[in-house]
């Protein structure tokens, strides 16, 4: 892209949003779908009309979005990126360790392709607070060789790195950003191929493979994102979802 584009999409005013939202029953057009039942799946069975297709599961907080401060920063280019989602049918899966009206007014900001079937977010279902918390795919209860995780913590793919993608930590501001440009030609590639994620990650030109160090100090082999800002050897991380 040739400039930046517009990243602040909400003000002071968003921050209250979700913390009104947390003292009152919601009145959205979408709820989140976490399954909190004596189970092992954090979310419902598939939709028939998913069948076979693409699952993306999502985080938010430094991959997609930036909110600590108060005003909703976005990655430029989601709308495309929803969109693309919507078309192809792909079953969106958002999973965040933030709480649960901040997870859905984040939703209701920048998913306007209503493209998000699910959304979940910080229990002690699969939430530990602890360095090195991961998210384990398989209690999506989706076949994981349609199953890919976009995410700025390595930690939080540990066990799962040949369905995952990492992208650079994303911190607002006005400067040019294309990962999600890049993610959105990503996912068309792959929904396109036929293949398995697996297959699909180890062969796609637009991704890398690397060793990145992790929240408890280890390193593991990573698929993430070539698009020119992200330098694995340089880039120092925090896990903020901890710091909480």
């Amino acid at each position: 892209m040739s400039a930046a584009q517009k990243q602040r999409i909400r003000g002071e005013s968003f921050k209250q949003e979700y913390q009104g939202a947390a003292r009152r029953r919601p009145n959205r057009r979408r709820d989140p779908s976490m399954n909190k039942s004596d189970t092992r799946f954090v979310i419902p069975v598939q939709d028939a009309k998913f069948d076979g297709k693409l699952v993306l599961v999502l985080d938010l907080d430094e991959t997609l979005v930036y909110a600590r401060g108060g005003p909703l920063y976005a990655r430029p280019g989601l709308d495309e990126f929803f969109k693309l989602c919507k078309d192809k049918c792909v079953e969106v899966v958002v999973w965040t360790a933030g709480l649960k009206a901040y997870a859905q007014a984040i939703v209701e900001n920048i998913d306007k392709s209503n493209a998000v079937t699910h959304c979940i977010y910080r229990h002690s279902k699969w939430f530990t607070g602890l360095p090195g918390y991961r998210k384990d795919l398989a209690a999506l209860g989706r076949p994981l060789d349609k199953v890919l995780i976009i995410e700025n913590t390595p930690d939080c793919i540990r066990g799962y790195q040949d369905n995952g993608i990492l992208v650079e930590d994303y911190e607002g501001g006005e400067y040019q950003d294309n990962t999600i440009y890049a993610l959105t030609e990503v996912i068309h590639q792959l929904c396109d191929s036929q293949m398995t994620v697996p297959q699909f990650v180890s062969s796609c030109q637009l991704l890398k493979r690397t060793p990145i160090q992790t929240d408890i100090g280890d390193f593991i082999t990573v698929y993430s994102l070539d698009v020119h800002v992200y330098d694995p050897g340089t880039h120092v991380r925090v896990n903020r979802d901890l710091q909480n």
